[in-house]
């Protein structure tokens, strides 16, 4: 994105949306694709928790929550088709993130979540395809190009919290990990 959509000082998040190319064309792509596909996230939500409720591992995590995680689950999605990509929206992701940290939702399950949605929301476009005011292609790429920023966003406070736990800077872990 622009500059001012990151804080400045943040050089890894810029690294990483300069190699993602998550770009301003994006964002007014995505705010357009919004009213296409806000109606069909409930039915998308619905169908990944009815997924997630057959996993023996991540069911127990779910039990006596599901109306309430349905309903955060789609205003999330709808916040990836709010056009605005820039500090406040990054603060969601990272609170997001922190928030699953807190409550010990294990990485694998937002991995296989978020694939789950790089598999998903495509077909979904793909069903709209005569609504969408760009090719399907485009409007695919700007879809897993969030998606991706939104994955990366989240598991940096996973990163964050393990070097808080153990007491090492950013670049002690990056050593410990080419050894």
């Amino acid at each position: 994105m622009t500059p001012s959509a990151t804080p400045l000082e943040d050089n890894e998040l810029e690294t990483f949306l300069r190699i993602g190319h998550l770009s301003a064309d994006d964002a007014s792509l995505l705010a357009q694709l919004g009213p296409v596909v806000i109606p069909h996230l409930p039915k998308l939500t619905d169908h990944f928790y009815t997924q997630l409720l057959t996993d023996p591992q991540i069911a127990p995590h779910l039990e006596g929550r599901i109306d309430m995680l349905k309903a955060t689950h789609v205003m999330w999605l709808q916040d990836l088709f709010c056009g605005d990509y820039g500090a406040d929206f990054i603060a969601r992701q990272e609170k997001i993130g922190f928030v699953h940290v807190k409550v010990k939702v294990p990485t694998l399950f937002v991995s296989s979540s978020m694939s789950f949605l790089r598999a998903e929301i495509p077909l979904l476009l793909e069903e709209c395809a005569d609504q969408l005011p760009e090719p399907l292609s485009e409007c695919t790429g700007s879809v897993l190009r969030v998606l991706d920023l939104c994955h990366y966003l989240i598991d940096r406070a996973y990163f964050k919290q393990m070097m808080s736990v153990m007491g090492i800077s950013r670049a002690l872990l990056d050593r410990l990990m080419t050894v």
